[in-house]
């Protein structure tokens, strides 16, 4: 730090350059997880189960007349489905 002091002042370079003195740019390449079939046939099958459910909901509101919207229900579970599989799909 003390030569740097003086180099200022005497106006002397030092062997480098000012601009290759600091870092311009730093990449970390990540490898991409391999596809867990198991996983994905896990989400497939979750998929299933609440395309059951929410036809079931709206089936059973149509035939029993109740008052209440269907989609009430269905819409927590398919935003639950979508936030899972988006978190397999986006994982690190």
């Amino acid at each position: 730090m003390l030569a740097n002091f003086f180099q200022l002042f005497t106006r002397r370079s030092s062997g480098e350059s000012y601009d290759r003195a600091f870092v311009v740019e730093v990449r970390r390449v990540v490898p991409r997880l391999p596809r867990n079939k198991r996983s994905e046939r896990f989400i497939l099958a979750g998929w299933v189960l609440v395309a059951l459910k929410c036809w079931g909901v709206v089936w059973l509101v149509r035939h029993y007349h109740l008052p209440v919207g269907a989609w009430w229900i269905n819409v927590p579970s398919l935003a639950a489905a979508v936030l899972v599989t988006m978190v397999y799909v986006r994982r690190a």
